[in-house]
């Protein structure tokens, strides 16, 4: 409900706090300007001392032969040494130098104030002009005299009108001149109050001087610019990018939490069937309060290794029973100064539409197109400045994550954004009842190109992300295998010690992932797991060259192994399955698929039938039973294979639990690796 001793509720709530503080209407603007004469102008306080001197009439014919002046104002010298003159009507009527003072002081302090001066001499003028009419004839007879002098030598006297319009056109046009000059340095807010300044302005020189022959030229001599939305357009996305630049450097890059009175204010109501939006909450713009974590009842992957994992939920325990949105508090910021930069924005298209600005109509509607570009544009921006983190390097999984889901918060605001900021164009007049379904149809497509803008960062960011995962399982895998003994002599009952670091450092990332969507998340689980089976696979099977081994070096960095033994691929098959139950206790089916190249590596090699299987004339038989079995990798591992010495066939496990598995001996090894040879020849 609205009051008359202050703004309304919903003035609160919408305006931003840059436009509503201090900030009069015009109606008070008007009546400000109107009462200026008798109260504010230096000329009427001077004739008032005058009058205590008995000496007004002395004053006004004083006021009415020296009011037209002008003063130097500005450097007495140019670049080149020369006298540079600038001569000021208004310095002259205000007595301040108008070219100095930065454009913040000139916007706060000295544009009002000229304004007001200028005012002030157009009502004293209209009052003189009261006691200077002239009859008609004597001014056709003037107006005869100027047109036969021709102007050159003899000097020619105006009439009072005349005079007083002439200097009257002069001081709007070195004001609208300044306020062109100094709008390039401008402010969105302080261009927005220039333009309802102007607008006042306009109508106080109606109001107090409107016989003037001025008025008709008001309009052009005080207009900013034919360009000048665009360049508030452009100011706007500057300081939209400074500000999410700021936002997010202060940004702790943690999920913010659910505060306790919001998290539970719908508990125990009836759950919202209708497609009405759920209320908002102060502080959450735009449903942010919607944006919450899912609770993780799957506790599968914390169970599969028991002690740490035990340790670490016994450690968060509280911590993570508190309810979390998934966005850090950066996000919020970033939404209502995108709101706040909209509404100064229409608030300026508005002002200068006022001001009779006529803009070139685009698809959008008329005005209203305008300021959805503009809305477009500060959410690209956005996004952009919360992927590219102020310009740090990300090289935390957490924190890449986090900025990932900050961008998809983003994205889920939109929707109510725009439509809060057609309701407002609608209510101010800016979008038109007749180009209804033109105004929508554009709002719609704004909304879909900045849906884009998002989702082309979230896949800038997914990448940036993959690759920083991809890298720290690298030098993990480098660190953990250096000195790894792959002629192991003996087989293991658990995985080896580098095995279970991985698992140990994969069951991390997925816990940092889990805030994402579960398209995202999925297609991470499976990118991560695929990249450590291609690892593994090229450093088994890859070629190992001892004379130099930089050259046998992936791109990683990991070298491929020079020897492994029947044990060592063994306890290799031990390490695929521990994998292989990890990736079950995520929940994800098929997640296991992302080792089977690995499995069927060390399936194919173990297998006691592998002599028999290579041989040429049981091909199909190899193919049913190892259909994805590579002769290629198989040569690989077999030139890398450590013979028993003496001790070949079948070995079962050290106390008889385990399935036999193969033991080659070297005469074996070279015989294996001729018949392998001739059918990739064969084949090739």
């Amino acid at each position: 409900e609205s009051t008359k001793k202050g703004p309304s509720q919903w003035s609160v709530a919408l305006t931003p706090a840059v436009l509503f503080d201090n900030t009069p209407n015009k109606v008070e603007d008007e009546t400000k300007l109107v009462q200026i004469a008798d109260s504010v102008y230096p000329v009427r306080r001077a004739e008032t001392a005058f009058s205590l001197l008995g000496k007004t009439e002395e004053f006004r014919q004083y006021y009415e032969q020296n009011r037209f002046g002008d003063m130097k104002i500005g450097e007495k010298t140019d670049e080149d040494g020369y006298e540079k003159e600038t001569r000021s009507s208004l310095s002259s009527l205000t007595g301040d130098d108008v070219s100095q003072g930065t454009d913040r002081n000139f916007f706060a302090r000295s544009l009002p104030h000229l304004c007001t001066s200028v005012v002030g001499f157009s009502a004293i003028e209209a009052a003189l002009e009261l006691g200077n009419n002239l009859e008609e004839g004597e001014s056709a007879k003037i107006r005869d005299d100027v047109a036969n002098s021709g102007g050159v030598d003899e000097p020619v006297t105006l009439s009072f009108r005349e005079s007083s319009a002439r200097y009257e056109r002069k001081l709007i046009s070195e004001l609208g001149s300044l306020l062109r000059g100094r709008a390039i340095g401008a402010t969105l807010v302080e261009l927005s109050r220039a333009s309802y300044l102007m607008a006042a302005f306009r109508s106080a020189l109606k109001i107090v001087h409107p016989s003037s022959g001025t008025r008709n030229t008001d309009k052009e001599l005080i207009a900013m610019d034919v360009d000048i939305l665009m360049t508030g357009l452009k100011v706007a996305q500057e300081e939209q990018r400074r500000a999410a630049r700021r936002i997010v450097s202060n940004d702790m890059k943690e999920a913010m939490l659910v505060p306790l009175e919001k998290s539970a204010f719908r508990y125990g109501k009836e759950q919202n069937t209708t497609n009405i939006p759920a209320e908002e909450v102060k502080g959450f713009p735009f449903g942010l309060s919607e944006q919450k974590q899912k609770q993780n009842t799957d506790k599968s992957i914390d169970e599969l290794e028991g002690g740490m994992s035990r340790r670490n939920s016994m450690y968060q325990g509280k911590f993570d029973e508190k309810e979390k949105f998934r966005f850090s508090e950066s996000v919020p910021l970033i939404v209502r100064s995108i709101h706040s930069r909209a509404i100064a924005f229409a608030a300026f298209a508005s002002s200068q539409e006022e001001l009779g600005q006529v803009f070139a109509s685009n698809s959008g509607g008329g005005i209203a197109g305008y300021v959805l570009d503009c809305v477009e544009q500060l959410i690209v921006l956005a996004a952009i400045g919360m992927k590219e983190n102020n310009g740090q390097v990300i090289s935390d999984v957490a924190e890449a994550v986090q900025i990932m889901a900050n961008i998809t918060a983003l994205k889920s605001t939109l929707p109510r954004m725009f439509g809060v900021i057609m309701r407002g164009l609608f209510h101010l007049g800016m979008a038109r009842g007749d180009q209804l379904e033109e105004s929508f149809e554009y709002a719609e497509s704004a909304l879909v190109k900045a849906n884009e803008s998002c989702d082309n960062q979230t896949k800038s960011m997914f990448n940036t992300l993959y690759n920083i995962c991809q890298n720290k399982t690298d030098e993990l895998l480098q660190i953990s295998l250096d000195n790894f003994q792959w002629v192991a002599r003996s087989t293991r009952d658990s995985p080896n010690t580098y095995c279970e670091s991985l698992i140990d450092y994969l069951r991390k990332i997925f816990k940092c992932l889990k805030m994402l969507d579960d398209g995202p998340k999925a297609m991470l689980y499976f990118s991560i797991c695929g990249h450590v089976t291609e690892r593994m696979v090229n450093i088994i099977t890859g070629k190992y060259e001892d004379t130099d081994s930089k050259k046998s070096k992936s791109n990683s960095g990991l070298s491929p192994i020079s020897k492994i033994d029947a044990f060592g691929l063994k306890n290799l098959s031990i390490d695929v399955q521990a994998l292989e139950i990890f990736a079950d206790g995520t929940g994800l089916p098929q997640l296991r698929t992302c080792f089977n190249e690995l499995r069927w590596l060390t399936d194919a090699l173990l297998d006691p039938d592998l002599p028999m299987l290579l041989s040429p004339e049981n091909e199909n038989a190899r193919r049913r039973k190892h259909p994805f079995l590579q002769l290629d990798l198989i040569a690989n591992v077999l030139e890398k294979y450590q013979g028993s010495g003496g001790i070949g066939g079948k070995l079962l496990g050290s106390s008889g639990g385990t399935e036999p598995f193969l033991i080659l001996e070297k005469k074996e090894i070279a015989q294996l690796l001729r018949l392998v040879r001739i059918q990739i020849k064969k084949g090739g």
